[in-house]
């Protein structure tokens, strides 16, 4: 599948309006980043972010450049959006049971360690730097039903550049959330977190019915209603 423009206006409006999910399932997260560093939020998030996009770049250049195997596996099947499928399987899975792919989790652990050695946030702007970095890039691994949802939107692409754009382009289009729930972190309540949470389930089972949507709608199975939908 390459990568048109209505594949990249389902990408950016799935990154902004998934706004509910990401605050809620990593708004502590980047919440602790920007609390318990000296710089910025500003800085804090944009270091932060661009670790967290490098990751996502990496892993859809991986899902892209294997997800030749996924188009030939869908053709034979007959199911030309099976990478979509499967993401949104994969997503609704999450939602349901928590369901993870467990090498994601420790993998993201390992690379927190590797790369946070030897720096200190408080020693030097140099230092404190790599580490906001080292945090962006280690939990940019850290396992997420809606990333797995566009991990596999990257290998139905079967290029890696096009899978790691997918991938950046939807770190991206997730920045504005991230960065919102860092400024709220002072003050956020615990009435608003768990209005949060419930928003982040109710955006995250959308996208996941979407994907499937999407990926029947390519097969032909169901109408196309909106090519920025399904």
């Amino acid at each position: 599948m390459m990568l048109t423009w209505q594949l990249i206006g389902f990408i950016i409006l799935t990154g902004l309006f998934s706004a509910p999910h990401c605050m809620g399932m990593c708004g502590g997260i980047v919440s602790a980043v920007s609390l318990n560093t000296t710089a910025s939020v500003r800085r804090s998030m944009l270091l932060y972010n661009a670790g967290r996009i490098l990751s996502y770049s990496l892993l859809g250049a991986a899902m892209g450049t294997v997800g030749s195997f996924v188009d030939v596996a869908g053709k034979f099947a007959g199911m030309q959006g099976l990478a979509s499928i499967i993401g949104g399987c994969f997503l609704l899975l999450w939602l349901w049971r928590r369901f993870q792919l467990p090498f994601m989790y420790r993998l993201s652990t390992i690379l927190y360690k590797r790369l946070a050695q030897n720096t200190n946030a408080n020693e030097t702007r140099r230092k404190e730097t790599l580490h906001l970095l080292a945090t962006g890039i280690a939990f940019g691994f850290l396992p997420c039903g809606l990333t797995y949802a566009m991990q596999m939107t990257a290998a139905s692409t079967g290029s890696g550049p096009a899978g790691a754009a997918v991938m950046a382009l939807f770190g991206l289009s997730t920045f504005p959330a991230l960065a919102l729930a860092a400024s709220f972190a002072s003050f956020a309540n615990k009435r608003w977190r768990r209005f949060m949470h419930k928003a982040s389930f109710a955006t995250a089972f959308a996208v996941g019915v979407i994907s499937i949507l999407r990926g029947l709608a390519a097969s032909g199975i169901i109408p196309t209603i909106n090519p920025w939908l399904w």
